[in-house]
């Protein structure tokens, strides 16, 4: 029984972790924010230009609208940033608005002109990430004026109102809601301890859970996701170390980032540990003693889980050597994470001096990239004879879109010649965000599951506040909030109150009716429909394609470490630090990006019918990064050089890289049963065997083919340590090929 305040702290972490640096929390305070302060300006802007009521209405919806873009756009914590950015916001809307009004006259040359600017909106994207927005912008500009049947007259106070709606979201945005990057690096902080707590609960359900059963099988996977949260978290906290006033004092980015990798080198171990204390047969001695130093941890009291775990190897001294070898992996690990310093002590030398730092992860608007940064770069099915195959990335979606809108406007027209334009929203917006076919099919159906659950609530929500304007603009601003806060968690929670935040504007404006909101649903489940469609035919870009070519990626990233690991074993001093921890968090960060495209496959699909296979392949990656972590630890505290070190180092180097497809200089990949065939030779030549290298105290469990035994140290210590994590990373490579 978990007591009181066990079940707060736990509370408290799911919900620092789910949100770090607290940008969901920010996001949701802007957009309600920005909205209600626009819709007020606009309501006053409207009174003082006589627009009269169709006027107001139009006037604080064009400005909603630039509150809801300029939320997500303006989150840059330098104000020029921002205003540049927002500089461009009245000419992408004023240009749709614009061309809808010149062509709303002819029904063709709109609806043809609606088709050119889909296709354009997303085209820009090109650019760079501020004209994802400007496109967004050009699009809702030409849909206000076409569906509105604006005049040239009436452009001038349009964009008067658009003009003034940008700068009060410019305003917010660099006062009452901008971010503080010292601050935000902290919230991130907060958020990455709490997910490392929620790693050892995890853990702790690992051991707990009889081997082989299927809450095994669910506990494995929570440990799975539970450590590559972590290390989102400090892929996070890397990318604002980039931004020098985000840095606590008496701290370098370069310092952070060796902390952060030093914590992950802990949780690697712990991880491993209690996946094979887990697996083990271990007495229930040892079993209570790991549970406990790892609840003693996810209750933040890392002294009692040092001290727990100080007598695991002892306690395990009697048991399995796989039991011993999980007992010190683990005590090896809470030595690690119960003892790094909170901070440094630099010289002020060493601070004025930190050489330009990159971080790993670019962040795009302060998170993490998603899955179209992964599948950007991956060839779309299709054969040769297809000269869309050979587009760029932004313009294929272009493409897409352009076909699914046509397809949108004809389909959503049989519904509804008034309201067919909510199927093309539906399937403008399937190409939003998204990367692969499963990313727009998955974004499809959330949207459609939003729309039908927001329906419901939005009839009952309406007629609650039917009669109360100001009930009702209320309960608006408070979908905008929770609508932006959900977003990131799911995309069918920012449908569910955008429906809701809909039902009221209706009845709003008198139009409210069940039969509105149910045309809604069937068209936004027309303009899906549609969107699905498109991604399956037109220069589709495969969720497994993208899975292998991200897997490679990481594979490749493991083996550019460990060319640096090689030169430092070679030549200690011509490698420094600072260059081995760029290359452990690239790799960390190639990891992320691969269980960013296939984290959705491991859960059981209509369409995927082998999720553990999946999830087996992602646990495989994750351990080949994890036992590169591991490797370079051993190095970096080598004596003096090392020439036959490097030369095992370099023999794994190239198996990564044949295992990626990657061969350097042009090279042929080696035929692999002549390379076991030498290895075996060189083992028997020297009376070494996998078994025997297995059985040494630091080794795994499951070894690999022995390394060239000849090259092995005699007496224990790094050398040891070194050879048996390069024998383990050569059989989780093998085992990936």
């Amino acid at each position: 029984m978990i007591s009181r305040p066990g079940l707060l702290r736990r509370a408290a972490d799911i919900a620092v972790a789910s949100d770090p640096g607290l940008g969901r929390l920010q996001l949701g305070l802007a957009g309600a924010g920005n909205v209600a302060a626009c819709m007020l300006v606009g309501n006053a802007l409207a009174l003082l230009l006589h627009a009269g009521a169709q006027g107001t209405v139009v006037f604080m919806l064009l400005s909603s609208v630039i509150a809801m873009m300029g939320t997500n756009a303006l989150v840059d914590h330098r104000i020029k940033a921002n205003a540049i950015t927002a500089a461009y916001f009245p000419v992408a809307m004023g240009a749709g608005l614009t061309a809808g009004t010149l062509l709303a006259p002819s029904q063709l040359a709109s609806l043809v002109g609606f088709v050119v600017v889909m296709f354009l909106a997303v085209w820009v994207r090109r650019f760079g990430l501020a004209y994802f927005f400007y496109g967004f912008m050009l699009w809702n500009g030409y849909f206000f004026a076409s569906f509105l049947k604006t005049t040239l007259a009436a452009l001038p106070a349009m964009l008067i109102a658009i003009i003034v709606a940008t700068a009060v979201v410019l305003l917010l945005s660099c006062t009452l809601f901008r971010r503080h990057p010292r601050r935000t690096l902290a919230a991130v902080f907060r958020s990455m301890n709490a997910r490392q707590r929620g790693l050892a609960r995890a853990c702790i359900a690992l051991i707990e859970a009889d081997p082989g059963s299927s809450a095994a099988d669910r506990a494995s996977l929570a440990v799975f996701r539970a450590r590559a949260r972590v290390t989102e978290a400090a892929l996070m906290s890397d990318g604002w170390a980039a931004h020098a006033p985000a840095l606590p004092e008496g701290w370098t980015a370069s310092t952070l980032r060796a902390r952060l990798l030093e914590l992950q080198l802990g949780f690697d171990r712990l991880t491993i540990g209690a996946r094979q204390l887990a697996a083990a047969d271990a007495s229930p001695a040892v079993r209570r003693a790991a549970i406990d130093a790892l609840g003693a941890l996810a209750n933040a009291n890392l002294a009692r889980a040092r001290e727990i775990a100080a007598g695991l190897p002892e306690l395990a001294a009697d048991e399995p050597r796989e039991v011993q070898a999980a007992a010190a992996r683990l005590q090896r690990g809470f030595s690690i994470v119960t003892s790094v310093p909170n901070r440094p002590a630099l010289s002020r030398a060493v601070q004025e001096n930190e050489p330009e730092f990159v971080p790993a992860a670019g962040l795009v608007l302060g998170q993490l990239p998603g899955t179209p940064s992964v599948a950007s770069d991956v060839d779309p099915r299709g054969g040769s004879w297809n000269p869309l195959t050979r587009l760029q990335f932004a313009t294929r979606q272009a493409v897409q879109v352009a076909v699914a809108g046509m397809l949108a406007i004809f389909v959503g027209s049989l519904i509804s010649g008034q309201r067919y334009y909510w199927a093309v929203i539906a399937a403008f917006v399937s190409f939003a965000g998204t990367g692969t076919r499963f990313d727009t099919i998955r974004k499809s159906l959330l949207r459609v599951l939003g729309t039908l659950t927001g329906l419901v609530a939005g009839i009952l929500v309406a007629h609650l506040t039917n009669g109360h304007v100001f009930l009702a603009l209320a309960v608006i601003v408070a979908s905008i909030f929770c609508g932006n806060y959900l977003m990131r968690i799911s995309y069918a929670y920012m449908i569910f109150f955008l429906t809701i935040m809909l039902s009221e504007l209706y009845a709003i404006l008198g139009e409210f009716s069940d039969a509105l909101l149910l045309l809604r649903l069937g068209e936004t489940a027309a303009g899906a429909a549609v969107g699905i469609v498109v991604a399956l035919v037109v220069t589709p870009v495969s969720t497994r394609d993208t899975i292998k070519a991200a897997q490679d990626s990481v594979v490749t990233a493991t083996a550019e470490l460990l060319d640096t690991l090689h030169e430092r074993a070679l030549e200690p001093a011509s490698v420094a630090g600072d260059a081995v921890d760029e290359r452990v968090i690239a790799a960390d960060n190639q990891l992320r990006r691969l269980v960013l495209v296939g984290e959705p496959l491991t859960r059981y699909q209509v369409w995927e019918n082998r999720p553990r296979a999946i999830r087996r392949r992602l646990t495989l990656v994750a351990n080949v990064v994890a036992t590169a972590r591991s490797l370079t630890e051993a190095v970096r505290r080598l004596p003096v050089a090392d020439d036959e070190l490097a030369a095992e180092i370099a023999k794994v180097s190239d198996l990564a890289r044949t295992v990626a497809g990657v061969t350097p200089d042009g090279a042929a990949e080696p035929d692999d049963a002549s390379e076991q065939g030498a290895l075996a030779h060189r083992s028997s030549a020297h009376g070494a065997s996998a078994r025997d290298i297995a059985s040494a105290p630091d080794a795994p469990v499951r070894a690999g083919e022995a390394l060239d035994p000849s090259a092995r140290a005699i007496t224990q210590g790094l050398p040891t340590q070194a050879y048996s994590t390069l024998d383990r990373l050569q059989t989780l490579l093998r085992e990936l090929a």
